[in-house]
Parts: C-alpha cells; structure tokens; sequence
C-alpha cells in the first residue's frame, strides 16, 4: 500500500504543534490557579499521583510500541486480515494491562499516607483522590485505547491529535472555570475518568469511519506473536529504566523530603519537561528523514549531516539551558508563584545542567532509533535504574536537598548514556573511530559553559532580583550575549557551514524567492 507519506508527516507534525502547545498552555494555566487558589501542596499532589500512574503503566511492557512496528509489514502489503487479528490481539492485551494497573494501583493506595509525607493537606482523601486518578487510566485502557495503533500504523496520527487536542480543550477549560469559580478540587479530578470515555469513543468512531475494512477479528500467528514478544521483552527495560530514572523524583521527594518540597520542585521540572517537550518536535520530525538517509547515502555523508546536526541541536539546547539559568528565577519567583515558591541556586544550576546533559544526546539517540538500534542496548536503561535508586535515597537523606535526585541522572547521562549509545552509533552505523565526535561534544560544552556563565554573571550585575522587567531584561541580555558568542567561536568550523547551508536550503522551501 503506498500511502502519501510526505502530505501525512506534514499533517501528522501541523497537529503535533498545535497539540503540544495546547497539552503545555492547559496545565500551567491548571497548575498556576491550584498553587493560587487551593495551595502548593495540592500542586504536589497532582504531580505525586501523576508519577505513581507513570510508574503504573509500566505493566503495559511496551506492547504498544511492538504491535505498532509489527502492523506496519501488513500495512504496506494490504494484508487486512493480518490488521484485524493485530488489532484484535491488542484489545485483549490493553484490556488485561487495564486490569492489572487496577489490581497494582489498588495495592497501593495503604501506602499513599507514607509516600505523602506529613505535611498532607489536612482536608485531603487521598485514596479518593488517588482513585479518580487510576480511574481514567484504566478506563482509557479497558474501553478503545487499543484503536491509536491503526491511526499509528497508517500514519493518520493528524486523527487522533484532532481529537485528543479539542478533548483538552473542554476538558482545561472545564477544569479552569470549576477550580476558579468553585474552588473545588475533588470537581476538578472527577473531569479526568469523565473526559476519557468522550475522546475514547471519538477515537473509535473516526478509526471506524477511515478504515472501514479493519475490524478485530482473528488472532495472529504464533510466529507473529513471538515477534512481538521479543520486541517487548527490549522495549520493556528501556520503558523501566527511563522511567524509574526520570519518573521516580517527585516519590522519592515527597517519601524523603515532604511533599512542600517536591511541590517546589514540580513546578520546576515542569518548565523543564516543557521545554524538552518543544524542541523535541525537531528531533521527532527528522526520525523519519534520517532513517532514509542512513538508507541512501554514503556512511561519509551521513556522518557529515550527524555532525552538522549535533553542532547545532547543541548550540539550541545550550541557549535553552543557559536561559533556565538565568530566567527560571525571576520567572517563578517575580511573574508567576512569587518568592514562596523559590528552591536555592544551587537547585537552579542543577536543573539547567540536568536539562542539557539529558538533552544534548538526543540527537545521537535519533540517530540511533532510526537505524533500529534500540534492541542492542537494553541492558543500559536497567543499569541506570540501579544507579538511580543507589545513588539517590543516600544523598537525599544526607543532603536533604534536592540535588539528591537530580544529580545522579546528570552522572548516569554523562558518564552512562552517552558513552554507551556513541559507542554503538560509531560501531554500527558510521564504521568508525568516535573521538572526533566526542571531542567535538566536549568543546561544545566548554563553550556552552562559558556562554552560559558570561551571560549569568551579565544577567546578576545588570539585571538582579526577581520582577518582570528582571525578566524581560535578562531574557535580552542570553538573546544576545549567546548567539554572539556561540557564532565568534564557531564560525569558521565545517560544522557551522554545513548547518548555514542547511538553514538557508530550508528557507529557500519556506520562503518565496529566498536562495
């Protein structure tokens, strides 16, 4: 089946944004009025409960993800029965996992009180409000959750996106009008199963009406089977690493620290994750491109184009970092919350490192997911997990600050991720030795350091304190001083002419007239 791949990319990415930007401005909007007109403990909560579920939903192994990539054979070959016994199999998959993340989520709510702390909200039901929370996840599993991998394996991820982005449209404005007027926040949680059934059966009915011919019927070979089963088995350790070593912060604070801490701390990694979220489409929108490439061109030009690319997804992530440094205070402490809703520097400092060394091998992985290398480093994400969990339950207790969970995710990035995915980019894809690159990486990060310490020391002499004019101000001074620096230190390298040619070619598409 030849489908219009380029016309379904850019609709897939055209809804991409426009979701994005909706699923970022309907939460701080949400969380904003909770810490204002409810209290910062509450704030803590949502994100608390919304990291147990993360946890939760690691019963779903990647099934998901492996059924999708096994669709994709019968799709280009029109097999409909293959589709419809897929599909079929996934629906009784999605509905055993809605169950178990019921039994696992219902064998932790005694525990709740524990994982609080005792600094909770003294009107608060947790095990009411924990369950409306597990209730929309296993209702989004148990009802039509399964249907998402026809819009997958069709590329028509535009139709559920549509869908999804007018569902948290009602759905923010609905929560808004009923914790701004009523102030009530049990009303707000009862939103969330409610607004599940909806957008499940819209995504049903839409799925039904552009591919008819798929029904869930059959079940697929034990060969198929095995197939999935081996991918799952890969997906399932990268899926517990990553989310152990990302998700697991706001538990262990809330456990170690008490829960006024890790509410600080959520509404910080909140702008963080918003950011990664936003430059991130890049990356997401290059997949498919640099998976041809890495088909079509020689191993020399596909190393140049990787090179060119690093140097600059860097220099975007540098800027982005060097802003959280400087900005994340005044934003926080002068536009939004106020100065109560302040961690210390040293927290500041963490968090923009934390989002740099994460970041700064998204490209590498890129590369690496697009030539299917992903089942060839599995034993990774578990290593991570167990520095995780070994490095950050001493040093939170030893330190009792926050840099006690952030810190071993910079050390397992730095001296864990990247290392080991470098290593496997160069042996299986490039054929080469890798120093130049790592080189390359570690002067862009001298120079990252640099930047963002010229512009900080700036931002404190001329623009101190936490106001808006502080932030407008100091938003001026990393505009300029950044670039400005990146640009006189990089300017005459091959990586800096290859990204200028690549711009300027696509301007010449965007732009009419423009050579």
């Amino acid at each position: 089946m030849k489908m219009a791949r380029t016309q379904n990319a850019f609709r897939n990415t055209i809804w991409g944004v426009v979701y994005r930007i909706v699923a970022l401005i309907g939460p701080f909007a949400i969380k904003t009025i909770i810490i204002k007109k409810i209290g910062m403990e509450y704030s803590g909560l949502n994100t608390l409960f919304n990291s147990i579920l993360t946890v939760l939903n690691l019963a779903n192994l990647g099934f998901s993800s492996s059924l999708v990539y096994t669709m994709y054979d019968a799709v280009a070959r029109e097999d409909h029965e293959a589709i419809c016994a897929m599909l079929n199999f996934f629906r009784k998959v999605y509905r055993i996992i809605g169950f178990v993340i019921l039994g696992m989520g219902i064998a932790v709510m005694p525990f709740l009180p524990q994982l609080v702390g005792d600094e909770c909200p003294p009107d608060a039901n947790l095990y009411v409000m924990f369950s409306l929370y597990l209730s929309a996840t296993v209702l989004d599993y148990i009802l039509f959750g399964y249907i998402n991998a026809i819009f997958s394996a069709y590329q028509r991820e535009d139709s559920r996106l549509k869908i999804m982005t007018v569902r948290y449209v009602v759905q923010y404005v609905l929560q808004i009008v009923i914790l701004a007027v009523f102030e009530n926040y049990y009303a707000y949680l009862v939103t969330l199963p409610l607004m599940v059934i909806p957008n499940s059966l819209a995504n049903y009915h839409v799925a039904k009406k552009q591919f008819p011919q798929i029904s869930c019927v059959g079940m697929p070979s034990e060969e198929t089977k095995k197939a999935i089963y081996y991918r799952v088995k890969t997906l399932f350790a990268h899926k517990v690493g990553y989310t152990i070593v990302i998700n697991s912060d706001s538990i262990l604070l809330s456990a170690i620290l008490g829960l006024s801490i890790q509410s600080l701390y959520s509404n910080y990694y909140y702008i963080l994750s918003s950011v990664c979220a936003l430059v991130e489409i890049i990356t997401t929108g290059c997949l498919a491109g640099i998976g041809n490439k890495l088909i079509v061109d020689t191993k020399d030009e596909n190393h140049r184009t990787f090179l060119d690319l690093s140097y600059g997804w860097v220099a975007l992530i540098g800027f982005c970092a060097t802003s959280m440094l400087c900005l994340y205070q005044p934003f926080i402490g002068g536009i939004w919350i106020g100065e109560h809703g302040l961690l210390d520097q040293c927290a500041v400092v963490l968090m923009a490192m934390l989002f740099y060394f994460w970041m700064f091998r998204v490209m590498q992985s890129t590369y690496r997911d697009a030539a299917g290398l992903w089942t060839k480093d599995w034993p990774k994400p578990l290593i991570a997990m167990v520095i995780k969990l070994a490095l950050s339950i001493p040093l939170l207790y030893g330190t009792q600050h926050v840099g006690g969970v952030l810190l071993p995710t910079i050390l397992i990035q730095l001296l864990l991720y990247f290392p080991w995915e470098v290593h496997l980019l160069y042996h299986h894809v490039f054929d080469r030795g890798p120093w130049h690159y790592v080189s390359r990486m570690a002067w862009y990060t001298v120079l990252t350091l640099a930047s963002g310490a010229l512009c900080y020391g700036c931002c404190m002499a001329l623009a101190p304190g936490n106001s808006v004019v502080t932030f407008l101000a100091r938003l001026g001074i990393v505009c300029v001083i950044f670039p400005a620096v990146w640009i006189c230190a990089t300017y005459r390298s091959a990586e800096f002419k290859g990204m200028w040619k690549l711009a300027t070619r696509i301007l010449g598409k965007f732009i009419p007239g423009h050579k």
